[in-house]
């Protein structure tokens, strides 16, 4: 299976209408869509939740670790953050460390790839396999002041042109549904998965008028830096080719949420060249993310040890996915 693209057209220029598409070259996508009895033959995911109570005690023992491998000293650290992976600041060292099991190959591949990128910000050593975890390094950059969407639009805008030829890892949406699935009831766990299998096989006949591209896959104001040299995206975790469009309509989301009022959404869609507004693929797009969500939800709160009372009502969504 694979996504097609329109053939290629020219960017538009500064100031030229919104709906006037932004059209890179595109390539064949990938897209897995095993049937559910089958599912076993996806490779392990590159990116795994974390399980049990792993956190910010284990990535300070990782880090510990991963001392003695990395080429240059590591202040000690402060925690920042700590949900999927766990962020630490050492001085003027960006940590993140991811639970055990993800692919370091992964991790190398995106940031090889991106090499000497002028829109993103890399690790500045290959990841470090510890007993606790992969530990990456990033310069932890000062901040001249806050993104806006327009912003935000502008640097993705540079990001997709600069990139579209990388070689990143293709797109494998939806992953973590099949992570979850296993301690679900059996019903709800085929809806999720059947859902999903749907999902892939709508993607996999859509085309792109974007084309296929390098896609962030989390882009908002939050995952970007405004620093002396210039705004940079940061987490490229989720990095990969798949359609352009699928790091628009997050933006798109927001809005028709009420999130983003239709002035900041417009000059969102200005500084990029595109709206997906109007485009019908959106709506796999977003069901995607949306499941993704749903299962994201499953092992929040599974974690948390919150109930997961909302479930049947979710089940009844995705019974019918589109």
């Amino acid at each position: 299976m694979s996504l097609t693209a329109e053939p290629a057209a020219p960017r538009p220029t500064p100031g030229s209408p919104v709906d006037v598409a932004v059209v890179l070259d595109a390539e064949t996508l990938v897209v897995p869509a095993l049937h559910p009895a089958s599912e076993a033959a996806l490779p392990a995911d590159p990116l795994p939740l974390p399980v049990g109570t792993w956190g910010a005690d284990e990535a300070l023992l990782a880090l510990d670790e991963a001392r003695l491998a990395l080429p240059f000293a590591v202040p000690d650290a402060v925690v920042v953050s700590a949900l999927t992976t766990v962020v630490l600041r050492c001085g003027d060292l960006a940590v993140k460390v991811y639970p055990s099991g993800t692919d370091p190959d992964h991790l190398a591949r995106v940031t090889t790839a991106l090499a000497g990128s002028a829109t993103a910000l890399l690790p500045l050593a290959p990841p470090v396999v510890t007993s606790w975890g992969v530990v990456t390094v990033a310069p932890w950059l000062a901040t001249t002041g806050p993104v806006d969407w327009a912003g935000t639009g502008a640097l993705l805008r540079a990001f997709h042109a600069e990139h579209a030829d990388a070689d990143v890892p293709a797109w494998q949406p939806l992953r973590r549904v099949l992570t979850v699935a296993p301690d679900l009831p059996d019903t709800a766990a085929r809806v999720l998965v059947d859902a999903r299998a749907a999902l892939l096989a709508e993607l996999a006949a859509l085309r792109s008028p974007l084309g296929t591209g390098v896609v962030h896959g989390d882009v908002s104001p939050a995952n970007v830096l405004a620093t002396a040299g210039g705004p940079v995206l940061i987490d490229l975790d989720f990095a990969a080719r798949a359609p352009l469009e699928y790091d628009l309509s997050s933006a798109a989301r927001r809005a028709d949420a009420g999130e983003l009022d239709d002035a900041t959404y417009r000059a969102f869609c200005r500084a990029y060249g595109a709206d997906v507004r109007t485009w019908d693929g959106r709506a796999v797009l977003d069901a995607i993310a949306q499941l993704g969500g749903v299962a994201f939800r499953v092992w929040d709160d599974r974690r948390a040890g919150r109930p997961l009372d909302w479930l049947d009502d979710a089940v009844a969504r995705w019974r019918t996915p589109l």
